[in-house]
């Protein structure tokens, strides 16, 4: 399926809303209630979206920007994310042809594996900048919590941006092109 471009930009500019809204919500008022120990990235789950159901070389330039309002509510810079996100895009179009998200369970599977080297890059670059691998572990392990809750939310948030996007919920083996 083909999308006009000024289309993609109303998509897009939906789902810079939608982080913003999520962001406001996992940097505020989860918070408020006492959830302090694990950070929920929805960021990513919308960028591996964006990664395996688009098919435009205009994707890096969107995580780039949702990378950028995500660094407004985070102390992670936009560069390290956008870094991570481009290993996730470049994984995910290689695998695009075997990836079929027609069930909630794989969904969770392949966002949880998409998390995973999205977390591991991250994990490996702050272990470079500290020049302290001895902290992989700890590191690594501060961001699985969030992950799984982030896996098991994932089919609904797939869902909400299949409609933003007017993406077909089976997207086909290419996804859709820009």
């Amino acid at each position: 399926m083909k999308m006009r471009f000024s289309q993609m930009l109303v998509s897009f500019a939906i789902s810079l809303g939608l982080l913003t809204g999520l962001e406001i919500v996992t940097s505020t008022i989860l918070p408020a209630f006492g959830w302090h120990e694990y950070r929920l990235t929805f960021n990513v789950l919308i960028i591996i979206f964006l990664a395996i159901r688009l098919d435009s070389p205009v994707v890096p330039w969107m995580i780039m920007g949702l990378q950028t309002v995500h660094s407004v509510f985070s102390v992670e810079g936009w560069a390290l994310g956008t870094f991570a996100g481009l290993i996730v895009m470049l994984s995910a179009n290689y695998l695009k042809e075997v990836l079929h998200l027609t069930t909630a369970f794989m969904t969770m599977f392949t966002v949880q594996l998409f998390q995973l080297i999205w977390y591991i890059t991250v994990t490996l670059i702050i272990c470079l900048k500290i020049s302290n691998f001895d902290k992989f572990g700890l590191i690594m392990w501060s961001f699985i919590p969030g992950s799984i809750l982030l896996s098991l939310l994932s089919p609904i948030l797939f869902w909400v941006l299949e409609q933003v996007w007017r993406v077909p919920s089976d997207g086909g083996p290419r996804g859709v092109e820009i």
